[in-house]
């Protein structure tokens, strides 16, 4: 096992540059060895479907049964407690975890809902369908290969195009280790422990967007990652560019000057990785200056902004293992209240609201 993952990291490594959509009326094959990391509906186009994609790398037998998310939660904090069982118990679909394969379910109604609003996008829940042992185990985003992801549909100047959008966080929460976070892991769990009636769900995140919405209001890092030049939708982020990351001209700050640097920033895999609390602090914080510099508000981040700040003019992501636990927990601080603003807990509002 371990020489087929080295295997698909290397081959993953050489197709990185692939765009995963395509035209047509055949819908794009599941391997999502390489896919978008969000999606963003292009200006003109008309949502027509999605389905959410999960890898079963070892099968119960049992029925699991998808549900919509309905609070936030983070990749790195949740546990069984703290989520508090926050989504709604109407299926929107099911699968049966039979085989070492993919699963998919039809999630086309959430996904509109994310879209224009109706629902906020907190993500989607899987969950055995009955109190039995063995449980399911699929891979996670963390995993080398076959990550879950969303296959979207929409019409664009008459054609039909589907695209994919990999996982931008997932985790499973565990009711036998209620306080333990899980989100790091390679695999994930659905199903109960042997002889106790003890549950094991999994929970997905994915950036999906609307169109462009008025400035005043805030955007998620996920709309700046694909408004940047690099995709159908326009550049919007070079004209708010440059912006530090840290005080200007501190030893360690980070100076963003071009969009491709921007994009490096928010996908967190170039400075440091998603385990970094620093590389999570820098494309939040980057994510909330571009809001700024866009037109919103920020009032409710100006003193975090600037304690932050001072902070990454003496510290880069190469000091994130150095740290002692109250620093780390103090850059994690930030990071959520960057997240928070960029999301529109706080702050103006999010766009889309």
């Amino acid at each position: 096992m371990a020489k087929l993952l080295k295997l698909s990291s290397i081959f993953l490594i050489l197709i990185a540059f692939v765009i995963g959509c395509q035209n047509g009326t055949t819908p794009v094959e599941p391997d999502n060895t390489v896919g978008m990391a969000l999606f963003t509906l292009p200006d003109g186009a008309v949502f027509q479907s999605a389905t959410f994609f999960v890898y079963v790398t070892v099968p119960s037998g049992q029925t699991v049964n998808a549900y919509r998310v309905t609070d936030g939660w983070g990749e790195t904090t949740v546990t069984w407690n703290n989520f508090g069982a926050a989504y709604d118990n109407t299926v929107l679909g099911s699968f049966v975890a039979d085989d070492e394969d993919w699963r998919s379910v039809d999630v086309t109604g959430l996904v509109n809902g994310w879209l224009n609003g109706t629902y906020g996008n907190f993500g989607i829940l899987i969950d055995q369908d009955v109190v039995s042992y063995p449980r399911a185990i699929y891979l996670s985003r963390e995993a080398s290969t076959n990550w879950p992801f969303l296959e979207i549909s929409y019409m664009l100047d008459g054609e039909l195009v589907y695209q994919e959008a990999i996982c931008d966080g997932d985790a499973f929460i565990n009711e036998n280790e209620p306080n333990t976070n899980f989100g790091t892991d390679l695999l994930l769990f659905t199903g109960y422990a042997a002889d106790v009636n003890l549950e094991k769900q999994s929970l997905f995140m994915f950036e999906v967007e609307g169109n462009p919405p008025p400035i005043g209001c805030s955007l998620t890092i996920g709309f700046w990652k694909t408004h940047a030049g690099f995709g159908p939708q326009a550049d919007v982020v070079t004209p708010l560019l440059p912006l530090w990351l840290g005080t200007a001209d501190g030893d360690k700050s980070l100076y963003v000057d071009n969009a491709a640097m921007a994009v490096d920033v928010l996908k967190m895999k170039t400075f440091g990785r998603p385990n970094n609390g620093i590389t999570k602090l820098y494309a939040q914080l980057l994510g909330v200056k571009l809001n700024l510099a866009n037109g919103s508000d920020g009032t409710d981040v100006s003193v975090g902004i600037a304690e932050a700040d001072a902070f990454l003019a003496d510290n880069d992501w190469n000091d994130w293992g150095d740290l002692s636990d109250d620093d780390q927990d103090m850059v994690l601080d930030w990071k959520d209240m960057m997240d928070d603003y960029n999301k529109g807990d706080i702050g103006p509002g999010h766009c889309d609201d």
